[in-house]
Formats: C-alpha cells, sequence, structure tokens
C-alpha cells in the first residue's frame, strides 16, 4: 500500500506506540484517549479494538478470512485470556467436535469477556469453564486448556486441526520438543503451544498448554499485526528485528 497511513495510538497502550514509531510504514500522530488504535489512509478512517465484541469483523487473525479484516472499518482482535484460549480451542470449535464443556486455567485474572463471543463465530455456542491462579512468570501470561472432543479416527487427526490453522503462521507456533519456559515468549511476538492426547471412546482428552507475552500475542503484537493484515503489508512488518 502506497498511501500514506496515519496512525494514533491509545494514551494506555505504550508497547504498541513503541511498535508503531519502528514501523518503516506507519506516521505516527498524537494518542488518543479511547481505546481504540485509530488509522487513516487517505481519506478512510478505521479503528482497531482489542477484547470488543462491538465490531462485526472480530476474531484471531490465525482463524480469520483476511478479505474481511481488511474492507473493515472497525475490528477486534481478542483480550489476553480470549487470545490464549482460542489458540486452544479454536480448531476444535471450528471442526464442531467439542464433545462436553471444555475448562481454561490463566495464570492471570482478565476483565475481558470476549471469548465467547469469539467461540459463537467459530461454531461453538457452548460454556467454557474459566478459572484462574495468579502465577508469576514476569511478563508471560499463560493457559492451560482441557478439552474434552469426539475421538476421530485416525486420532491424529487432531494434529491436523492444529496445523491448518496455525501450522504456518508467524506468531502461532506449536513447540512440543525443549522445555516450557516462559523466556521462550518473553519480549517476543509469537504464542507458542503444544497438545497432549488421552485417548478415549468415544470421546478423548486433549490438554494444550499456551503462552505468550502480554504485549506480544496477547497484546501490542498482536494489534500490529492485525493492522499490517488491514493495510495490507507483511503480515511481520515491524514485528521482528
Amino acid at each position: 500500500m502506497s498511501a500514506r497511513v496515519v496512525v494514533r495510538v491509545p494514551a494506555s497502550d505504550p508497547a504498541l506506540a513503541r511498535l508503531v514509531e519502528g514501523h518503516p510504514y506507519l506516521d505516527p500522530s498524537d494518542p488518543t484517549e479511547g481505546e481504540a488504535l485509530e488509522l487513516a489512509i487517505g481519506g478512510w478512517k478505521r479503528r482497531l479494538y482489542a477484547g470488543s465484541a462491538s465490531p462485526y469483523v472480530r476474531g484471531l487473525v490465525e482463524l480469520m478470512d483476511n478479505n474481511p479484516l481488511v474492507c473493515a472499518d472497525e475490528a477486534s482482535v481478542p483480550g489476553p485470556a480470549a487470545t490464549l484460549a482460542l489458540i486452544g480451542l479454536g480448531p476444535l470449535a471450528r471442526a464442531g467436535i467439542l464433545a462436553d464443556e471444555p475448562a481454561v486455567q490463566l495464570n492471570f485474572a482478565d476483565a475481558h469477556a470476549d471469548l465467547h463471543d469469539h467461540l459463537r463465530l467459530l461454531g461453538y455456542d457452548g460454556e467454557v469453564l474459566r478459572s484462574h491462579e495468579d502465577v508469576d512468570l514476569g511478563s508471560v501470561l499463560a493457559a492451560t486448556v482441557l478439552a474434552p472432543v469426539q475421538t476421530p479416527d485416525p486420532i491424529d487427526l487432531l494434529d491436523d486441526l492444529y496445523d491448518e490453522c496455525f501450522g504456518r503462521s508467524f506468531f502461532v507456533r506449536r513447540a512440543e520438543d525443549g522445555p516450557w519456559e516462559a523466556s521462550r515468549v518473553a519480549d517476543r511476538p509469537f504464542a507458542l503451544y503444544r497438545l497432549r492426547v488421552t485417548p478415549g471412546e468415544p470421546t478423548s482428552l486433549l490438554t494444550i498448554q499456551v503462552m505468550a507475552d502480554r504485549d506480544g500475542k496477547c497484546g501490542a503484537g498482536q494489534r500490529l499485526h492485525a493492522l499490517n493484515v488491514m493495510c495490507g503489508f507483511e503480515e511481520d512488518t515491524g514485528l521482528f528485528p
């Protein structure tokens, strides 16, 4: 996109302001006191929220069709808890194989209430059992997701569901090898996840662990990723050194 993109960042999000200032194709302007990141391309004014169920176009970028996001006047990415939970549950909800209420345990409290809305858009309208226990991982937020699923045949199809959604993503990466340590995502723009399956018939239990930095995939990094898509830039522009 060759048009000049002027961006106003919410004053409450200094991490996002730093990313915008370092972006090669954005022109930062005065901050806004509102919650939306505002961008203007020529005479086209657009808004990008986080954790809002109001805009028509919303979701985890990896689980969305990019075309509506490119054309949207208003869009929203999930809040932190919904982001982690959607990485764990999104592929299952989209495939329609959740067999019972899943549970999500977080290491932090989150006031956003957008998870149900995002799951409903993916085809799951049931409840999600949520809990949290404060565990200090520095800047890293983490979730353990327990999901009863209809056992596929073969069971390896569960892996395929996640690969289909995230296999080519810069920002949601599978990490089965190595220690599960917060340092792997601290100050980085991507989330990591890993899967564990307890097979059974007719249902199996899938455990998904997910973690990301509060200013990375759980925050400013995700908003800039979505902004890149809205503007037609490469998805990782301004997010990797």
